[in-house]
């Protein structure tokens, strides 16, 4: 899992029927200081999240599997939450 930041959504008029009345959208990875990192690219959403919010994205695999109820589907990238706020511990010295 990691935090991404949301930069728009995916339209498409032709889709694999796994994708069928799912959002696409276009995500970031981001540092925990939301800091750009890594390649951008397209995960589905399964919260309802919008432009610009702070997502927590799973790639695990068989992710779509367990939250859809899909045996092979072509999904990668999830988002499975929707981020407040991060808070991260002093580091111990």
């Amino acid at each position: 899992m990691y935090l991404a930041k949301v930069l728009g959504k995916v339209v498409s008029t032709i889709k694999h029927p796994a994708y069928q009345d799912r959002k696409l959208m276009v995500v970031q990875p981001i540092t925990p200081d939301n800091e750009p990192m890594g390649r951008v690219t397209i995960a589905v959403d399964y919260v309802g999240a919008g432009e610009g919010e702070t997502v927590i994205v799973s790639g695990a695999p068989g992710g779509a599997r367990q939250v859809f109820g899909i045996k092979r589907a072509p999904i990668r990238e999830l988002i499975v939450g929707i981020v407040d706020y991060v808070e991260m511990a002093k580091p111990r010295i």
